[in-house]
């Protein structure tokens, strides 16, 4: 009992699992796979296991053979191109940096039990298999796909030559604007939760939207230049999602006048007109060189705005 692996093995299963979660799938399999019965088993076991591929090398590919069936979550770096059918049990995919061999097998494999997919910026020029891609997201390709991370800008361009997708609950983008917004919430009647950077652009006039009734969550991130963000374009993103119960809103300043916050209404009006089963909303304000009597007025004006109908918070940054 004075060998190390013997006291480790001595410890019970569930100690063993919650050291087990702190691995990388990779040197989890290195470190304990084949050393016995036990270990094998427990590693067998497991149904969350992670595995973050940075750089692939040929020479490891028997490495990863021997435990690619079990991972739940796989997250895939820059040009690294590995097989994704030897994954029989991913659930959660994310492509940091796509190339287009990596999306041509998303769009000609199975992932039967794919439950979230993220496709990051590809700086590539030339990249395919966009359009295929966006076409099996958002036309129920993916039997078991619920949650998206869409970061690739192509695919605003075919968002609104798609068919409806009813799986889709979560969805991340980046860089819409207002048409998008509208194909969007077409395009996804079950939509919960919505996460967007907005490509200011003001419009003189917006196009009647469809009410979306299911939508309970919105993220919205933009950039502020010379003017914080108007109501007359943010009724436009509110006054279809009757619904909506969280709000968050995350603005970063670069060059709007301190003063301009001191007076502000936080978009107060909108929300209350809109937005009558609100229960929380929380505005993120990145700003600098702000001194200390401007934060205490700003987050006392802020809650005296909101008065108490819902929780709200200002967080400076």
């Amino acid at each position: 009992m004075n060998n190390p692996l013997s006291r480790l093995e001595c410890l019970p299963n569930e100690i063993l699992m919650y050291i087990f979660q702190y691995f990388d799938a990779r040197d989890l399999f290195r470190a304990f796979y084949n050393l016995n019965y036990h270990f094998n088993t427990l590693l067998q076991s497991l149904n969350y296991l992670s595995f973050t591929l940075l750089k692939y090398k040929s020479i490891e590919i028997n490495d990863y053979i021997i435990f690619t069936s079990y991972i739940y979550t796989l997250t895939i770096y820059h040009t690294v191109d590995i097989d994704l059918n030897n994954f029989t049990n991913l659930h959660r995919l994310n492509l940091i940096q796509p190339t287009s061999n990596q999306l041509k097998q998303i769009v000609f494999s199975t992932l039967p039990y794919l439950e979230h997919l993220t496709i990051g910026y590809e700086h590539y020029l030339y990249i395919d298999y966009i359009p295929e891609i966006c076409q099996k997201i958002f036309s129920n390709g993916f039997p078991c796909l619920k949650s998206c991370s869409l970061f690739e800008p192509r695919i605003l361009d075919i968002i609104s030559d798609l068919t409806q997708s009813t799986q889709i609950t979560i969805l991340k983008m980046d860089m819409i604007d207002m048409l998008t917004y509208t194909d969007i919430l077409t395009l996804c009647p079950n939509l919960y939760c919505f996460q967007f950077t907005i490509n200011h652009r003001e419009q003189e006039e917006f196009n009647p939207i469809k009410l979306h009734f299911n939508l309970k969550q919105i993220i919205i991130r933009f950039q502020s230049l010379f003017h914080t963000f108007s109501d007359y374009t943010m009724n436009y993103y509110l006054s279809c999602v009757p619904n909506l119960e969280k709000l968050i809103i995350n603005e970063l300043n670069y060059g709007v006048n301190i003063n301009d916050y001191l007076n502000y209404h936080w978009f107060a009006r909108s929300i209350h007109t809109y937005l009558l089963k609100l229960h929380r909303f929380k505005y993120y304000l990145s700003i600098l060189d702000i001194k200390k009597e401007n934060i205490n007025h700003m987050k006392i004006s802020f809650k005296h705005i909101h008065k108490n109908l819902y929780q709200s918070y200002l967080i400076l940054n």
